[in-house]
């Protein structure tokens, strides 16, 4: 058996070397590189995310009071100042909804739209596009409704879209599409409980069709229902259906994205 000498030894890593050793220098480089960009990057979003965390707590400050004065220039500013934020989505569904109250529907739709093109992402994103199909029922554009009602099985607004997407397949005279739609929404028991005009659509659609049963189940879908979801007047729409839901989404989101600034 032979053994290298040291000088061999010496050489052959010096072969080694010079064949490997300068990838393996570039590899490490980047390597060093990427985690020192990622972590800047991590640690800028954190510092992001808390600014707007803590510009939106005005936004909150100000829901609670009677007037709500400045809520309209505090959510803009929260929008304006941290447009990527999910802050930004929560101060736009405010404008969205101040704007309905006021009877500015353009407006609404306008703030609407931004949120489900620029978080298409966001599980915020579903809510905007409830209240935008619920508004486009309310002036005859149910076939524009439909398009927004797409929310996957996997989605927490899943059966609260089906729910408004009932209302816009009956609005265009499918019955049979409809009941199926309220079926679906009827699988929540929350959506249930909170929208007790479901039951008697379900009901009524489910005996022989009638013009008068289309009138019916057109007055539980009035402003005056406890279910008014497609009034866009009444904007945030709703019963206190999705509202309810809503405000649990945006306490959790806001909780959530605030504890993880604190974290970092």
């Amino acid at each position: 058996m032979s053994y290298d000498t040291e000088e061999q030894q010496i050489e052959k890593l010096k072969e080694w070397w010079s064949e490997n050793g300068t990838p393996l220098v570039i590899g490490a480089v980047l390597g060093l590189a990427g985690f020192a960009g990622w972590k800047f990057w991590d640690e800028k979003q954190s510092t992001y995310q808390a600014a707007a965390s803590d510009m939106y707590i005005k936004v909150t400050e100000t829901l609670k009071t009677d007037t709500k004065d400045g809520l309209t220039e505090r959510a803009q500013a929260v929008k304006d100042q941290y447009p990527d934020s999910s802050y930004a989505v929560l101060s736009a569904l405010h404008l969205a909804k101040l704007a309905i109250d006021k009877e500015e529907l353009d407006e609404a739709i306008n703030e609407l739209n931004w949120i489900i093109k620029e978080h298409a992402d966001n599980e915020l994103a579903n809510i905007a596009k409830i209240r935008l199909a619920r508004i486009y029922i309310q002036q005859d554009k149910a076939n524009d409704a439909l398009k927004l009602l797409d929310a996957n099985n996997e989605s927490g607004y899943y059966e609260l879209a089906h729910l408004v997407k009932g209302d816009a397949l009956l609005a265009l005279g499918k019955k049979d599409e409809a009941l199926t739609a309220y079926k679906i929404a009827k699988t929540d028991e929350e959506v249930v409980s909170r929208h007790p005009s479901l039951q008697f659509k379900i009901d009524q659609l489910s005996q022989p069709s009638t013009e008068a049963v289309m009138v019916s189940i057109a007055a539980t879908t009035t402003p005056t229902d406890s279910d008014s979801s497609e009034n866009p007047s009444s904007a945030e729409e709703t019963t206190d259906s999705d509202s309810n839901n809503e405000s649990a989404s945006e306490q959790q989101t806001a909780n959530s994205q605030a504890q993880a600034g604190e974290l970092q």
